[in-house]
């Protein structure tokens, strides 16, 4: 019964988030601050602690590229209340799946609009291609 009720309300908060991330470019708190406090309760309840475990690792990891600048704040906590819901295995299933995904987008739209192989090589070395860094 728990696992339909974080299935279903996974599905909910994506489908919000996304909708809202794509109208206003934001994830907003009133979402997924109340979809966290859920999963914690779901989790002690269902005595599922590895879920919280590896909502501590899914934190530290997408910190990272909240404080480096690459993504915002949101997408941290929806990260965080994704994996309270689904696990920890499915999250970075998802985060590595998303990220190979953009790395063919980023080489094919590059070698697209410039025409040239080195160029879009470097984008996806994380080089541009003036010799500076992202």
């Amino acid at each position: 019964m728990y696992l339909l009720i974080s299935h279903c309300l996974a599905v909910a908060l994506v489908a919000v988030c996304a909708w809202t991330d794509i109208k206003t470019r934001t994830i907003f708190n009133i979402i997924t601050y109340p979809t966290i406090a859920a999963g914690v309760a779901i989790n002690i309840i269902t005595g599922k602690y590895e879920n919280i475990m590896g909502s501590l690792i899914i934190f530290a990891m997408y910190l990272f590229f909240f404080l480096s600048g690459k993504m915002g704040a949101g997408d941290l906590k929806l990260a965080v209340a994704l994996s309270l819901l689904l696990g920890l295995q499915l999250v970075l299933l998802g985060s590595l799946t998303a990220g190979v995904i953009l790395l063919v987008w980023g080489f094919a739209s590059t070698w697209y609009r410039t025409g040239h192989l080195h160029t879009a090589a470097m984008v996806v070395v994380g080089r541009l291609p003036g010799g500076e860094l992202p």
